[in-house]
């Protein structure tokens, strides 16, 4: 609130008790008392009508990328698809597509704070293309709309330059009716039901158990789904315990872990929830796990280190067996709303009747947040 709406609204309730003090009828204070309640609520508004904490935040990300053995493409997804001995050769690529727009609002009531999020970026179509990130709104504890599924770890992902991430690590924003209870002085837990990310006619179901600690979080999910194929349906289910934690000054640890069948789908560089193998129609076992480390140097430089891998139990020659990624990066902070950053990035492909390749790259970006 403004200081000039302050003093008015004072000047209205020392008119309220002038007028009580000198004997005024009632129909006059009701009528203060009404001025008084239209300038709170006035208040509590900003420009256009919109709410006063209304956001709009974002950034602008330029990146500058060099592959030095096969062209991986905007991101390094295109790793999941090396073969052995098909290098290509070495490729440069510039782009602003991580670039990304949003708005968000907070708005108390009796049912618990409203929040609503809108934002999206330019990677849809792989690159160059508007696309929606989230758009949810949140009632108390109920949520609905579009972001992180329940089952992601997203408080504990590290962070690397590429937007590909770490092999070995659920990623998917997806439609969702999800509902958290807090309980105790640190723990929460939450159930949702979701779009899901794999071909099905049904919904996913997934719960979480966190807690929150000064320098600790850690957190368990599951997930049940089905997945259509070649006109049956397959069970889906997988586990993830995830955390991190702040052990020493300037630095932190993130890891998680996750197992599960048939739920390629919800992992980064996506695979077959199901496939034909020798003949039977099979539900992919797969797991992966990553671990991330970060340094802080003073207030402006920060060092990290990010390992992942995903492994797969089944599949026909030529499938990946399992993807293996390093992220090493240094990234300068001049000002709080800008950040330079350079990555080394190595990525191996193991596939199922031998062989594997191997690439790597080096990206450097430059990041304006408003």
């Amino acid at each position: 609130m403004t200081n000039s709406r302050k003093m008015t609204l004072a000047t209205v309730a020392a008119a309220a008790l002038t007028a009580q003090s000198h004997g005024l009828a009632a129909q006059g204070v009701d009528t203060l008392e009404t001025r008084v309640q239209a300038l709170e609520a006035e208040a509590s508004e900003g420009p256009f009508g919109l709410p006063a904490n209304f956001e709009i935040y974002g950034y602008v990300k330029g990146d500058l990328i060099f592959d030095f053995d096969s062209d991986l493409g905007n991101t390094i997804f295109g790793l999941g698809s090396l073969t052995p001995g098909g290098a290509t050769g070495s490729n440069f690529r510039g782009h602003a597509f991580q670039s990304r727009l949003g708005f968000r609002s907070t708005t108390p009531t009796s049912y618990g704070d409203l929040t609503i999020r809108l934002e999206g970026d330019l990677f849809g179509d792989g690159g160059g293309t508007f696309r929606l990130r989230h758009a949810y709104g949140a009632l108390g504890n109920v949520l609905v709309g579009q972001t992180w599924t329940n089952f992601m770890p997203i408080e504990s992902y590290p962070a690397t330059v590429d937007f590909q991430g770490p092999a070995g690590i659920p990623f998917a924003r997806l439609m969702q009716a999800r509902y958290t209870l807090p309980f105790g002085d640190d723990f929460s837990a939450s159930v949702s039901i979701e779009d899901p990310a794999g071909t099905s006619s049904d919904p996913a179901y997934t719960a979480a158990v966190s807690y929150t600690g000064d320098r600790f979080f850690l957190k368990a999910a599951a997930i049940y789904t089905q997945v259509d194929f070649n006109g049956a349906s397959f069970d889906g289910y997988g586990i993830n315990l995830s955390g991190n934690a702040q052990l020493w000054e300037g630095g932190s640890v993130q890891a998680q872990y996750t197992t599960g069948e048939a739920i390629s789908s919800y992992m980064v560089f996506g695979g077959d929830d199901v496939a034909t193998i020798g003949g039977t129609d099979t539900a992919i076992d797969t797991s992966g796990y990553t671990f991330g480390l970060s340094q802080d140097f003073g207030e402006q430089w920060r060092a990290g280190v990010v390992y992942g891998k995903r492994e797969n139990d089944q599949g026909n020659a030529g499938d990946t067996r399992s993807l293996e990624t390093v992220h090493l990066n240094l990234s300068f902070m001049p000002t709080e709303r800008a950040t330079f950053a350079v990555e080394y990035i190595d990525g191996t492909r193991e596939i199922f009747g031998g062989g594997s390749a191997n690439a790597s790259r080096l990206q450097t970006s430059a990041q304006f947040n408003f």
